[in-house]
């Protein structure tokens, strides 16, 4: 190995004279004066591949077909010989293969994005129309110009290739259902299936299981939470940054309405039918789809798509070893809920979040806006919330989610004092948009939280000094269809917070507190492990807590799903005992605490009152977190921490006499 580098430079030595000696002696090598190379990898001439034709496509999908679609007045753009035929008035294609400025598509979309005064071109696009946010960018009109330069040509691949791989371009985007959908767009941009990749606790967690399992647990997050980027091969430590569009649209639109079949499996990896939009079928869950002129996709009806089934392929979670990590459907399937015939998407898409609400009792309007068709020829169905209401929230800024403009993947919007103009105004609309979708998100969070449980306090009105008094503080469950909290309950966090002040503020007791990282007093928090607090012993805490089982054979709780104490260095392998026999591996567990349906639990907190009388302020809270900052702390992500935010579910006051 030492002497490597020596040997390349002697071999590389011969090699540059000769390079030196034919640039400036080139015909006395060759005889002629021409210098010969090897073969390039593909010819500079002809040839049936172009690669500008995907990102040309992708722009057009997204941006012009809701009113180019096939067999109406407009140019067909739907696929390359359609856009490359006559249009329906015109004898003159909208492609010139080799001339750009004769291109009538070229004419139509071509502006002077940089504002430059000394440019020709006009100061706003002919198309899109209205649009500002749709204007094509520098980037993609340069890609556009250069594939009309070159020729216009398909993108196919050689001769000799008989299997092609799936690209992005292979799926359908939200963007290009927006067209013909942009309520449903609207509702799901905010929702947490939009958000699913985009989340910086998810791809920190993600990174973290790779590590601490060698790699070997493969794509199992990511599967549900991109399936498209796992389809287009997309490995699970990709990072957020190099991933494509869209793979970050996590659950999109074809990830429900493109399954052809049911898929009754848990943990995910769904066969979504790739294809573009009128290549293939779009499920929904109505028996009689309408296509009033034939220009629209073909649809048809799927009734998987109205069962909470179709929900538990992706929220039953059940780990390569045998954890039942989350367990919402199978929890749904046990519930009260259940036997009255109430599905998942009775509450989570209803008009009422956490509010069931059957498809027929709910507001009726028109679920498409097809542009050119006259909206009388489509019916009014039953309108389904797209918004898919949860627990979880965005922690990216408003300029990054729900939505993100074309070119501010292209310049740093940061900066900006070199925005153009329409940089700056269409910047300043995306962040109303966006404020307005998360203060919508928001209140629907809200409002499904306050709709899952209550508390009810019973104390004294009076007592003396130095008593000994009981709170009782009793939680009742008003979730039919699952426990609360569900979902990866070892991040939920839901509890009882009570305090007692003194006439003075002092506070006399507290439970249910924070210590300096806003952790709760519990084997988690670092402050209790160090011995500088004590362990809050009256902690009502819902959360559930990993456990594993240690060296000494005894168990202790852990944050991140991986058990080093028994393997250090941890592979995830197949499972060598019937785990499913027991529910969970011998070696690791969820220690669950989480509430069940309906049903109450109570806590008793005992208080020995100062000598002191006067009037004593009670509080008392049930609190909901979806996360909590020791995760971010083992994860890598503290500089988040202080966008958790504590919710309150329901709250107690009153005022105690001490005399």
């Amino acid at each position: 190995m030492k002497g490597a580098p020596w040997r390349r430079y002697l071999w590389g030595t011969p090699v540059l004279l000769l390079l030196v000696v034919s640039f400036l002696f080139p015909g006395e090598q060759t005889g002629e004066n021409t210098v010969i190379a090897a073969n390039p990898i593909v010819r500079q001439d002809t040839h049936p591949l172009n690669k500008d034709w995907l990102e040309v496509h992708w722009v057009i999908r997204k941006k012009c077909n809701g009113c180019h679609r096939p067999n109406t007045d407009q140019h067909d753009f739907s696929t390359y010989e359609s856009l490359m035929g006559l249009t329906p008035h015109s004898d003159t294609p909208v492609v010139i293969p080799g001339n750009p400025e004769a291109s009538p598509l070229w004419q139509y979309v071509n502006w002077n994005h940089n504002f430059d005064p000394n440019s020709d071109a006009p100061e706003s696009p002919y198309m899109p129309p209205d649009k500002k946010e749709d204007y094509l960018t520098a980037s993609q009109l340069d890609t556009l110009y250069r594939w009309i330069k070159n020729g216009a040509l398909d993108y196919v691949l050689p001769d000799h290739c008989n299997t092609r791989p799936l690209l992005e371009t292979d799926f359908v985007s939200a963007k290009e259902c927006a067209q013909c959908h942009p309520r449903q767009y609207d509702e799901w941009s905010r929702s947490m299936h939009a958000y699913a990749q985009h989340s910086p606790v998810f791809e920190a967690f993600t990174l973290t299981m790779i590590e601490r399992t060698g790699g070997t647990i493969g794509t199992f997050c990511t599967r549900c939470h991109t399936p498209i980027g796992v389809s287009i091969g997309e490995n699970a430590s990709m990072r957020n940054v190099h991933r494509s569009r869209i793979s970050m649209e996590g659950v999109t639109c074809v990830v429900c309405h493109r399954l052809e079949k049911p898929f009754y499996k848990a943990s995910g990896r769904l066969p979504v039918t790739p294809g573009l939009v009128n290549d293939g079928c779009t499920y929904g869950p109505f028996s009689d789809p309408v296509n009033p002129d034939g220009s629209v996709h073909d649809a048809a009806s799927s009734n998987q798509l109205t069962k909470s089934s179709f929900c538990g392929s992706c929220h039953d979670v059940t780990s390569p070893q045998g954890v039942r990590l989350e367990e919402a459907f199978s929890e749904w399937q046990n519930s009260p809920a259940a036997k009255e015939g109430t599905s998942c998407q009775d509450c989570h898409m209803g008009p009422i979040p956490g509010v069931p609400v059957k498809s027929w009792e709910r507001p009726f309007g028109k679920i498409a806006v097809v542009p050119g068709v006259d909206p009388s020829l489509l019916p009014d169905r039953p309108l389904s919330s797209h918004t898919f209401s949860g627990p979880d929230y965005s922690l990216l800024p408003d300029t990054e989610f729900p939505e993100k403009l074309d070119w501010m993947y292209e310049k740093d919007y940061r900066d900006t004092k070199n925005l153009t103009p329409h940089q700056k105004e269409t910047l300043t609309l995306l962040r109303i948009k966006n404020r307005q979708q998360l203060a919508k998100a928001r209140n629907e969070r809200y409002t499904l939280l306050k709709n899952a449980a209550k508390i009810s306090v019973d104390h004294p009105y009076r007592a003396s000094p130095r008593d000994k008094m009981k709170i009782h503080v009793d939680v009742t469950s008003t979730t039919a269809g699952h426990n609360f909290p569900t979902g990866f309950t070892a991040e939920r966090q839901v509890w009882v917070e009570v305090r007692l002040v003194d006439p003075y503020g002092k506070q006399v007791f507290a439970s249910g507190d924070f210590d300096d990282n806003r952790d709760l007093r519990d084997e988690h928090s670092h402050a209790v492990e160090a011995g500088l607090l004590a362990r809050d012993k009256h902690l009502l805490n819902f959360q559930s807590k990993f456990t594993v089982l240690t060296t000494q054979g005894t168990e202790r709780s852990v944050i991140i799903p991986v058990n080093r104490d028994i393997r250090p260095i941890n592979v995830i392998r197949p499972v060598d005992e019937p785990a499913q026999s027991f529910g969970r591996p011998s070696v690791f567990r969820i220690a669950k605490g989480s509430l069940p349906p309906l049903q109450t639990v109570g806590q008793s907190y005992p208080v020995k009152l100062p000598d002191q009388a006067g009037q004593y302020r009670l509080l008392v809270r049930l609190n909901y977190r979806n996360l909590p900052p020791a995760l971010f702390d083992k994860i890598g992500i503290s500089h988040l921490k202080h966008l958790i935010e504590t919710v309150v579910i329901d709250e107690y006051q009153c005022v105690i006499l001490v005399e």
